[in-house]
């Protein structure tokens, strides 16, 4: 591997990859309606634009976001911007919802830096301040939590581009004590 990309690696892991696969509850809210536990069909029904992603295309998109890549939006606009829609499921239905920012001709670090401030500030006025914030020169993590769920908005840099931008909603896991 190369040497340049080891700490981008160690920070994608990091902040992508959850700490357990532990047991889902049901209910949780996700995203614009999605809530943990929902079925493949239930996702489609509430997501129009939204389209089932065929078994010979699932294979390989397991990846760091655990459970199935089930359901997805090719296209959806969040605040006046473009975005993926990515719906993983587990046994228990419905485990993980994840926005990807569509960087259409790409984006310098200074235009990433300004959307992740915004998208930062519109995530905070609806979950307050964020609990958790992280900054390097690998890209930017801001975590939220809100009752069940953590939010996270994970900015992914390279040589002064922005090489991902993700929004992801998932179940907060509960502490094992």
């Amino acid at each position: 591997m190369n040497r340049a990309l080891l700490p981008l690696t160690a920070l994608l892991l990091a902040l992508v990859l959850p700490a357990t696969a532990a047991a889902v509850t049901p209910g949780i809210p996700l995203w614009e309606g999605a809530k943990t536990g929902m079925s493949a069909e239930q996702v489609l029904a509430a997501f129009p634009e939204a389209h089932a992603v065929p078994r010979q295309e699932r294979i390989g998109k397991r990846g760091p976001e655990r459970g199935d890549l089930r359901v997805k939006i090719d296209r959806v606009e969040v605040a006046g911007a473009p975005y993926r829609g990515r719906f993983y499921f587990h046994d228990a239905g419905l485990e993980r919802v994840v926005l990807d920012r569509i960087l259409e001709g790409g984006m310098s670090f200074s235009q990433g830096l300004k959307a992740a401030g915004n998208v930062r500030d519109a995530l905070s006025q609806h979950y307050g301040e964020p609990v958790k914030r992280q900054t390097g020169g690998d890209g930017y993590l801001a975590e939220w939590h809100q009752d069940q769920k953590r939010v996270r908005l994970v900015v992914v840099t390279q040589s002064y581009k922005v090489k991902g931008f993700h929004v992801i909603f998932e179940p907060l896991e509960q502490d094992k004590e």
